[in-house]
């Protein structure tokens, strides 16, 4: 069974300003990023149960390659994801915190 994955607007936003930064800096590996995301968010309508939830009350995975971390609630029940945030594995808490609704 998959999940019906929603991005919330800090979640578009953060994809959005992650293109901006390898249209400007690494043109050349901004589809294979962007990709890469997509593959993690496919992951998660397959598999979204699986990783345990951990910080906020959120449960994440990693892209490969580029170090993103897809932040998301799971419900079950309702059979979706709420992605709350795409942020690069250096931000820290307070860049999640302060997208957690």
């Amino acid at each position: 069974m998959s999940y019906t994955v929603r991005l919330l607007a800090n979640a578009q936003r953060d994809l959005a300003d992650i293109e901006a930064y390898y249209d400007e800096h690494v043109p050349h590996e901004t589809d294979r990023c962007l990709d890469a995301i997509e593959v993690a968010l496919d992951w998660i309508a397959a598999y979204a149960h699986q990783p345990p939830v951990s910080r906020f009350g959120l449960r994440h995975v990693s892209t490969e390659t580029f170090r993103y971390y897809v932040w998301y609630r799971l419900f079950e029940e309702e059979r979706f994801v709420q992605v709350v945030a795409v942020l690069h594995h250096r931000r820290g808490d307070d860049a999640l915190g302060e997208r957690v609704p």
